[in-house]
């Protein structure tokens, strides 16, 4: 199957990611079944859709006139069985646990066509271990959206070990025909690229505010006001070679043994969580959260990454 036969995308969840991805393959004039166990989930979702494309009007990216048109191609469902029936190419986007995954696969193998091809949003599961419950594991796939899915371009596309070369080739031509950059990550690790990069940076946060070294507020300045915005520019092999290789290894020499090395996760996180200190859901985490402040660092969030990846946001009403 090429991804220009692709007429319709199933999305199995609404929550958080879900919404976002059905959004970003509507806003780009496929058709889709948005798929929830919650009638409450799916108006929430909607509602969510409208805001986001609100806002992208304001930007320019979408016309007012199209919000409804974009939204009218969005099916919901509570029925996953009746609602995947016709779908070309689904993306599951539930909860991350391998179980539920797997029921989910299950329930999908049984309902669809047996020419769609089955995405897991997975963030690091063995997407070879949930793809291993169907009965053609080859037409099962991971992409990895990263939050907001409606603003970021990048998509992990990761082959299993059962992964055919079709339906690896036919979802990276689709990512691409919704405006994002897909990845070829050619073996299933856990945690891909980014969530292997990223989880290495927090290890060594997390070890840093255990030994007391700087407050959250001074940390998220060190990366937001130095490499973090750099890295936005320059990638960080790219910096490498502007700042030479030879500066990276002496710095390495020196340093590797002072950084955090361990294997399991910090002690800090284990207290919060275990207080229920969790973030902006609980209302504290590292820092004290309130309705409005939550709101006021979402739309920080999204205005900031809008300008920065604007030019991959562009859909057809």
């Amino acid at each position: 199957m090429d991804f220009r036969d692709i007429k319709k995308v199933g999305v199995v969840g609404a929550g958080i990611m879900g919404h976002g991805i059905a959004q970003v393959f509507a806003q780009h004039g496929y058709q889709v079944a948005l798929v929830s166990r919650s009638e409450k989930t799916l108006s929430e979702a909607l509602e969510m859709i409208r805001l986001n494309l609100i806002r992208f009007v304001e930007h320019g990216i979408v016309q007012e006139n199209g919000i409804e048109k974009i939204i009218s191609r969005i099916e919901t469902s509570t029925k996953l069985g009746e609602a995947m029936s016709e779908v070309d190419f689904v993306v599951e986007a539930v909860s991350e646990d391998l179980n539920v995954k797997r029921s989910v696969f299950q329930s999908l193998e049984a309902a669809r066509p047996r020419h769609t091809i089955l995405a897991t949003n997975t963030s690091g599961l063995s997407i070879t271990d949930i793809a291993s419950v169907t009965e053609g594991p080859e037409r099962v796939v991971g992409t990895h959206f990263w939050n907001p899915p409606y603003i970021v371009p990048l998509v992990e596309v990761t082959k299993s070990r059962f992964t055919s070369e079709e339906t690896f080739e036919t979802t990276c031509g689709l990512m691409e025909s919704v405006g994002k950059v897909p990845v070829r990550v050619m073996k299933d690790i856990p945690g891909f690229i980014g969530n292997r990069i990223q989880h290495a940076m927090y290890r060594e946060i997390f070890s840093l505010l255990d030994q007391k070294v700087a407050t959250p507020e001074d940390i998220d300045k060190v990366v937001m006001l130095s490499f973090g915005g750099r890295l936005s520019i320059l990638g960080p092999l790219t910096i490498a070679d502007v700042n030479g290789v030879h500066l990276f290894l002496e710095v390495q020499n020196n340093l590797l043994k002072y950084i955090n090395q361990s294997t399991e996760p910090a002690a800090i996180l284990r207290e919060m969580v275990e207080k229920g200190e969790i973030g902006t859901k609980r209302g504290k985490g590292f820092y004290t959260w309130d309705t409005e402040k939550i709101k006021e660092i979402t739309a920080k969030r999204d205005e900031g990454l809008i300008k920065l990846y604007k030019p991959y946001l562009k859909g057809t009403a």
